[in-house]
């Protein structure tokens, strides 16, 4: 079943971040190559004000509509998984950290990825004056919530060992 996250652009961190309440996670960061993925199909799908949030759909199976398939590649060093594949027309690859694993019991052999335009109604940004939220990638440390550290961001991949 696809799920469906609402990033956003993080001027003062200069990069694509998404929320999920559910999962604990705030200005979860999409780095090394990620964000240049979401960079290329917000710009050739052409999604207004996508700075402002957009949906980014995906799943672990295909499903009708998705825009992009990504292949694992390798695991990350020392944590994380890398993922490559065609982003409009162009060979493409990325590293998810371990967030991922909050989505998936394992890193899936296959993404498949959808942008749209963000709904009405939705706002893609966490309140969260409690300060909580975790971060895994960025300034600070791992898996520390966000009130006891600067910064992190998203991705996908437990450590490796």
């Amino acid at each position: 079943m696809p799920l469906t996250l609402y990033p956003y652009y993080l001027a003062s961190e200069r990069c694509w971040v998404f929320d999920d309440p559910a999962k604990n996670l705030k200005a979860e960061a999409f780095v090394l190559g990620i964000s240049e993925m979401i960079d290329r199909m917000v710009d050739h799908k052409q999604l207004p004000d996508a700075r402002s949030g957009f949906a980014l759909t995906f799943s672990a199976e295909p499903f009708p509509g998705h825009d992009v398939e990504l292949h694992w590649q390798r695991p990350g060093q020392p944590t994380g998984n890398w993922y490559a594949g065609r982003v409009a027309g162009e060979h493409m690859q990325g590293w998810l950290c371990p967030a991922l694993f909050k989505y998936f019991d394992d890193a899936p052999a296959r993404l498949f990825v959808r942008w749209d335009p963000l709904p009405a109604g939705v706002n893609p940004i966490w309140d969260n004056r409690a300060g909580e939220g975790m971060r895994f990638v960025g300034p600070g440390a791992v898996d520390q919530p966000l009130r006891d550290r600067s910064v992190a961001g998203p991705g996908a991949s437990r450590e490796q060992g």
